[in-house]
């Protein structure tokens, strides 16, 4: 990153060139080495996270995607993210990400005042955020994405209105909403800052929920809104229980039934993925109860829910069988719905 925020655990800092110049050789060594690991998939979805990835330059994010391209089957309609913080790129930039493949942008706006973007340690003012949209649509970018957060230190209803007002006149085709939450370690966590109270956390929730709807946008899982068809292909197979494949450091893969992660260190994982190809460091096998547990409460994240007739086709066991009691007590408070085949937690119930 160009710099670390106050709120951020992320397996995130701030990196010189020649570090950076040593990790992009390393990532591609381990995706180039992966392929007898990994044989014989078609990959719909490919997604540079943070930190920041457009610190690097366009040609080494540009070599990354190459290098997944000659390792895997890609489908031709593969999305192609990458997250992006404003004053990180410009129109130049965006246009080589554009024509080497990307055509997704996830931009870190987090809030249209600039004193809450100082107060969270952001190095951007809104005006850079619009600048931002501005070039990546210039660059091409039709499908672009925002990320904001809420429950901010000092943060008023009033406040919040204006974000979301600021963000969807920007024309983004999807837009993440966060509430703050002070993680241990963090310069929040050291300063005793505190997020909103769960009341007024609720509160800006509902506001965002109702706001962007009527502006066009569906909620189509807790924290995310989409046009239709924009939802983030990517994040959807996270709550669907899609194997995924993780590469860099500190990176998470679930793929056939073993949850596994690597290094963190970046240094150590340099050092690992250069000299071996892989730099994994802990694996978990799971349970037949973990699988069918995550396919539940990541799957009710999703507005849709969960499906009855998934889960049997997955696990071969009705759903009742293992979760019948929890799901009676729910559905008799009202907090889940049982309908046609779906299971799914009604909208009052949602932030709860």
């Amino acid at each position: 990153c160009a710099a670390k925020c106050k709120y951020c655990d992320f397996n995130s800092h701030v990196g010189n060139l020649k570090e950076q110049e040593k990790y992009i050789a390393a990532l591609c060594r381990e995706i180039s080495t992966s392929g007898e690991r990994y044989k014989n998939i078609c990959v719909d979805s490919i997604y540079f996270g943070g930190g920041t990835p457009t610190v690097l330059s366009a040609e080494s994010l540009l070599e990354v995607l190459g290098t997944v391209r000659s390792v895997f089957d890609i489908d031709e309609d593969c999305e192609i993210t990458t997250e992006c913080n404003p004053g990180t790129v410009d129109v130049k930039y965006l246009k080589k990400l554009y024509r080497g493949g990307f055509n997704r942008l996830s931009i870190g706006i987090q809030s249209a005042s600039d004193v809450l973007l100082k107060i969270l340690g952001r190095i951007h003012k809104f005006e850079d955020c619009r600048e931002c949209v501005k070039a990546a649509k210039s660059a091409g970018f039709d499908n672009i994405s925002g990320d904001l957060m809420f429950g901010l230190p000092t943060q008023d209803m009033y406040t919040w209105g204006e974000t979301l007002k600021a963000t969807v006149a920007l024309g983004l085709k999807h837009i993440s909403a966060y509430a703050l939450k002070i993680e241990e370690g963090t310069p929040f966590a050291i300063k005793g800052v505190s997020a909103a109270d769960d009341d007024t956390s609720r509160d800006m929730y509902d506001l965002c929920s109702e706001y962007l709807s009527d502006m066009g946008y569906e909620r189509y899982e807790i924290s995310n809104f989409a046009k239709a068809g924009f939802e983030s292909r990517h994040n959807l197979k996270y709550w669907q229980c899609i194997d995924f494949i993780g590469f860099g450091a500190g990176a998470y893969s679930c793929f056939g039934g073993r949850r596994f992660c690597n290094i963190a260190d970046t240094a150590a994982y340099i050092k690992a993925a250069s000299d071996n190809g892989a730099a994994i460091s802990n694996t978990e096998v799971l349970s037949d109860f973990d699988k069918m547990s995550e396919f539940v409460y990541l799957g009710l994240r999703i507005q849709g829910g969960i499906s009855e007739s998934e889960f049997l086709k997955r696990f071969s066991t009705p759903i009742d069988d293992v979760f019948g009691a929890e799901l009676d007590k729910n559905i008799k408070r009202g907090a889940l719905i049982r309908k046609d085949d779906r299971i799914y937690i009604p909208d009052k119930y949602v932030y709860v």
